[in-house]
């Protein structure tokens, strides 16, 4: 399901150095200065749904109309509605309020989270 990913528990704080310099760890997953993390139940949920032996395709295409969560740069947190993909470029233009007003910009794919189950209404 995630090829090359290993889930590890552990107090980074401790025993990041330790993770990092094992064999076959490249490094931790972050998102600019914050470390990617995932609750305990959405694992459980993880582990629960895909048995040792299955394997699981997640589709992460984005549509205009989707909802996705800027995880990166000066927007980072902010929700918005994605309003044109463009496929060559590997970007997106998404639609966010801010400060009472509509801002569109062009972010990377890969610097947004998409919201599943969310759709903005057609």
């Amino acid at each position: 399901m995630f090829p090359g990913y290993l889930f590890a528990k552990f107090v980074y704080s401790q025993q990041h150095r330790a993770v990092e310099s094992s064999h076959g760890i490249r490094g931790v997953v972050h998102f600019g200065d914050r470390l990617a993390t995932l609750p305990e139940h959405v694992v459980r949920d993880l582990q629960a749904r895909i048995g040792a032996d299955e394997i699981a395709t997640i589709d992460e295409s984005l549509e205009a109309g989707q909802c996705v969560q800027i995880i990166d740069g000066p927007f980072s947190g902010l929700e918005a509605l994605v309003t044109c993909v463009i496929p060559a470029k590997d970007r997106i233009r998404v639609l966010f309020e801010l400060l009472g007003r509509s801002i569109e910009i062009e972010v990377p794919t890969a610097k947004v989270f998409p919201l599943r189950g969310v759709r903005a209404a057609a």
